[in-house]
């Protein structure tokens, strides 16, 4: 799991098994909350994941409303709109380039983690600054599916 914002990216979690509320929150709690701190005391921030059913959860509700984040509302099936789903793309390119193979699940981690920490901060402002963009082109398309 991972998530950013123009000023960096979160610490990324490698996740063991499909997530339920609690598991999730604990990963928020351990991942974002000192994210938030470090960039800016984590007071009012804004988040945005899917709709998947962990993340819209009464549990998950009400612990980020605690923390006093807000969720934007988000489509559901809008992978389009999510830039994390286009940093994700950047991600495996740099995991796989050169032909990359990896022979152990750690050898694996490690390469993702040298990409997500070695991420140029101009990709992260980018794709948050495409974010005005993408709406409009959504909503030009009436709703359909964008190629990005």
């Amino acid at each position: 799991m991972g998530g950013f914002r123009f000023q960096g990216q979160v610490g990324l979690a490698f996740l063991d098994v499909r997530q339920k509320s609690p598991k999730y929150i604990e990963t928020l709690e351990n991942h974002l909350m000192p994210f938030a701190e470090n960039i800016g005391g984590g007071r009012n921030c804004e988040y945005q994941h899917d709709n998947a059913p962990t993340h819209t959860s009464s549990a998950t509700k009400n612990y980020l409303n605690s923390k006093n984040f807000t969720v934007l509302e988000w489509p559901p099936m809008s992978p389009d709109l999510n830039p994390i789903e286009k940093l994700w793309g950047i991600m495996f390119r740099k995991v796989y380039e050169n032909g990359g193979q990896f022979y152990s699940v750690n050898a694996l981690k490690t390469a993702i983690e040298s990409a997500w920490y070695n991420l140029e901060p101009e990709i992260l402002q980018t794709l948050n600054m495409s974010m005005e963009k993408r709406v409009n082109n959504v909503l030009l398309k009436n709703g359909k599916t964008l190629n990005y």
